[in-house]
């Protein structure tokens, strides 16, 4: 039976191909072709992972395919450009790589794009639907730690593209209660970049990843409503990774407990949740079972697709995260507390440097 849900792929670089392996384990969708400025790619994709159309444009294959769904995986500032010009040409749903752009204007031109089509429009910050932070809240849900006073998050990178998965994880254990104000500071020295991540490729030059400009550190706190806080250490200032864990760690205080979520990869004898809860005297380490992250965000807004409701990774919950970001770098720049809602709409980050702060 042909698969219901026909896709396409905007930018085939690595994380591409993450995408490319969560929709080949779903059978009602199909990835019938590519699109990438290299031919070296284009051919790879072509007979490496047996993609039967690859093209040089997205104009291209979206002018040649009748698509259902797109992932976008360009560089950031692309995304609100590559989205408006998918929202043309009819899809159901777009899968956008985070973080959804680079600055709040960019974010609200992807959000003004999907609305003004009728596009279910997601952006990946997949963690969040591994079982490991699912099983986190669940703990947390059921009252096991008491209320919620403090989360801690840890990246290892810049805050834009590490660090947006970072905040998403902290508002998704917070049920994504809006935030009030933000405080924080970065980091701008230089440091050695050459370390195989991606995204560098213009660093030495320019001092920035993926085309735009990036912190070597950063520290915040975030006041939520309800009456929660969370910290976030990343790059240069985050806490060191454990033998051979990995990133995206979470460490939530309850007021008669805490859960440990670990990172990406465990460490020798690392459990992916540990908590103390209420009556038990030692840590308990619930079971939990790794899964394919990306497969359940797509699995997700095929739901939404067919029945209706609204994906937890739509462009408006997307927006929200983006602009904590946006808050904690505008914090750095005017030396003070920032009050929610945002209303600098620019990257606060690129004036620092224009400023020559940096």
């Amino acid at each position: 039976m042909a698969a219901r849900y026909r896709v396409g792929i905007i930018a085939c670089g690595i994380i591409a191909q993450a995408h490319l392996r969560a929709y080949r384990q779903i059978p009602a969708v199909e990835v019938v072709a590519g699109a990438d400025l290299s031919p070296e790619v284009r051919e790879r994709w072509t007979t490496e992972h047996g993609i039967p159309r690859m093209y040089g444009s997205a104009e291209a294959m979206l002018a040649e395919e009748k698509l259902d769904l797109v992932s976008i995986c360009t560089w950031p500032p692309l995304r609100p450009e590559m989205t408006e010009l998918v929202c043309t040409h009819g899809v159901k749903g777009i899968l956008a790589e985070k973080p959804m752009a680079v600055d709040l204007a960019g974010c609200d031109r992807m959000i003004a794009a999907a609305e003004r089509a009728g596009t279910v429009l997601i952006v990946g910050h997949q963690r969040r639907f591994h079982n490991r932070y699912v099983k986190a809240r669940e703990l947390i849900d059921s009252g096991a730690i008491g209320d919620v006073v403090q989360i801690t998050g840890f990246e290892g990178a810049d805050l834009l593209s590490n660090g947006s998965h970072t905040v998403d994880i902290i508002r998704h254990l917070l049920h994504d209660a809006p935030a009030e104000w933000v405080i924080g500071q970065i980091d701008l020295r230089p440091i050695d970049r050459q370390d195989g991540r991606l995204g560098f490729q213009q660093w030495t030059a320019t001092h920035t990843r993926y085309g735009h400009h990036i912190e070597s550190g950063v520290f915040a706190l975030i006041q939520f409503q309800g009456g929660a806080r969370a910290t976030i250490e990343g790059g240069v200032v985050g806490r060191p990774r454990r033998a051979g864990g990995g990133g995206w760690r979470a460490i939530v205080y309850g007021t008669e407990g805490m859960v440990e979520v670990a990172g990406d990869q465990l460490a020798a004898g690392e459990s992916w949740v540990r908590a103390r809860v209420k009556g038990e005297a030692d840590w308990i380490s619930p079971t939990v079972e790794a899964n394919n992250a990306f497969q359940a965000e797509i699995e997700a807004l095929i739901d939404v697709i067919e029945r209706g409701g609204t994906h937890p990774l739509d462009g408006r919950s997307a927006r929200a995260g983006h602009e904590i970001m946006m808050a904690i770098f505008e914090s750095a720049r005017r030396r003070a507390r920032i009050d929610l809602p945002l209303q600098e709409k620019g990257y606060p980050l690129e004036a620092i440097v224009a400023a020559g702060q940096a």
